[in-house]
């Protein structure tokens, strides 16, 4: 993917905070110091439009997301920072993951695995290769607004809260958490297919159609139907034309 890495979107305001508390699925009051915590930006239905990490820096939040979902989530939020008086700014520089977490400012953990974040490309790990071995996939512009949290399997990695209250698209969210009406699920796939991109629709070895979230040289995440076979997943179609 080109320009296949993330970025920051600084958020600023005099009531920051209770503003971004109303658009993000995770809950702000549990934000530590030096950690970037896993969030999800919703839409009214539900959908994700964007999701990665929200840390602190001084009086600011800063969003953590892939490049080409920047200028959507800028789009999706700007009447409403508008209203609240908050602004929005993007940093010019590349941002990486490191799996290098000493001496950083700000780090993530998945999985108890600890990672930082770099603008020096010589110490990044490659994104499509972390999304791969840690289950956590990001969306991008190929995909914003067409899955639920869960559907991603974010809820496995605390990026949703269900007891801070509303925030955009939060009923939906909610309602198919405890009415088990999620149908899709994120999975990983093995596959051995040329020019898989992000949002491809393919299939697995036993006919069923899955979705390709994010691919690695010979491994994808893709949302496939619960109901499907998901044992030893191979991918063996083309993507649709």
């Amino acid at each position: 993917m080109t320009n296949n890495h993330l970025s920051y979107a600084t958020l600023s305001g005099p009531k920051l905070r209770a503003f971004l508390q109303g658009y993000i699925t995770c809950d702000l009051d549990e934000l530590q110091p030096g950690i970037a915590m896993p969030m999800a930006i919703t839409e009214i239905k539900g959908r994700v439009v964007a999701n990665g990490w929200v840390f602190e820096k001084d009086d600011c939040l800063v969003l953590v997301l892939h490049l080409s979902v920047v200028d959507i989530v800028h789009k999706h939020l700007l009447p409403y920072m508008r209203f609240a008086r908050c602004e929005i700014s993007v940093e010019d520089l590349p941002i990486y993951i490191s799996s290098d977490a000493t001496n950083v400012p700000t780090k993530l953990v998945v999985h108890g695995q600890e990672f930082g974040f770099t603008s020096q490309k010589t110490r990044a790990h490659d994104l499509d290769a972390f999304q791969i071995e840690t289950g956590y996939a990001l969306v991008t512009a190929a995909t914003s607004g067409k899955f639920l949290p869960q559907m991603l399997n974010l809820t496995d990695f605390d990026s949703v809260s269900f007891s801070k209250g509303c925030y955009l698209g939060q009923e939906v969210v909610a309602r198919a958490q405890h009415r088990g009406a999620v149908k899709r699920r994120l999975f990983l796939s093995a596959h051995e297919l040329r020019d898989v991109a992000i949002g491809d629709q393919v299939k697995t070895q036993h006919g069923d159609k899955a979705v390709v979230v994010a691919s690695g040289a010979n491994a994808a995440l893709v949302v496939l139907a619960t109901s499907a076979d998901d044992n030893d997943l191979r991918l063996i179609a083309e993507p649709d034309s």
